[in-house]
């Protein structure tokens, strides 16, 4: 396993979480607490290098086995494995993986995307906009006046080019997930990258 490549992506997380927090803390925009409705969507993508960080923690723990078994009984289509809704509260829940959720995690809610004119524009959270309507016109004037915001295409690409192969194909999670566990036994059971 090219330990370099997991580096580099370890420290882009780290770049976004700080990027998220200062966008968060210059805005008031905030998820609410025990929110997991962007957890709960299905549709959720990420590439297999992005979920290579929790594969490798997933061998460590000892579990990897245990998540290929669950990954097996889950539909790859659905809901990420590692979400954890609260029973008592309808749309709320938790990532059971948070310290290594890839990079759209992470981004959800306070990234910016280009609109047409090639200008950044706040890729806003639905429940943000139903939820805090005027936090989140904060939010958008703030992009607009050039206030820093971490930007999904940025980081895409410079996932993409850490490694061509595992990097440039978005998946549904836990497909993705599946393909690293997966790549990170075949790599500690035969060597190699």
């Amino acid at each position: 396993m090219n330990t370099d490549v997991i580096e580099r992506l370890l420290a882009l997380y780290q770049q976004i979480d700080e990027e998220t927090t200062a966008f968060q803390a210059a805005t008031g925009l905030q998820c609410p607490a025990g929110c997991g409705r962007c957890c709960a969507n299905p549709e959720v993508e990420a590439t297999p290098l992005e979920m290579l960080p929790l594969a490798i923690e997933l061998f460590r723990r000892g579990e990897a086995q245990y998540w290929l078994e669950r990954l097996a009984d889950h539909n790859e289509l659905g809901v990420c494995v590692f979400y954890q809704s609260d029973p008592l509260i309808p749309g709320n829940g938790r990532c059971g993986v948070y310290a290594w959720r890839p990079a759209v995690c992470r981004l959800f809610g306070y990234a910016t995307v280009k609109n047409k004119q090639g200008t950044p524009e706040l890729a806003a959270c639905r429940h943000h906009k139903q939820t805090v309507p005027a936090t989140v016109e904060i939010a958008k004037k703030a992009v607009t006046a050039g206030v820093p915001a971490p930007d999904f295409s940025q980081y895409g690409n410079e996932i993409a080019n850490l490694d061509p192969h595992l990097g440039q194909e978005q998946m549904p999670l836990n497909q993705a997930i599946k393909i690293a566990i997966e790549r990170v036994g075949l790599i500690a059971q035969f060597g190699g990258e």
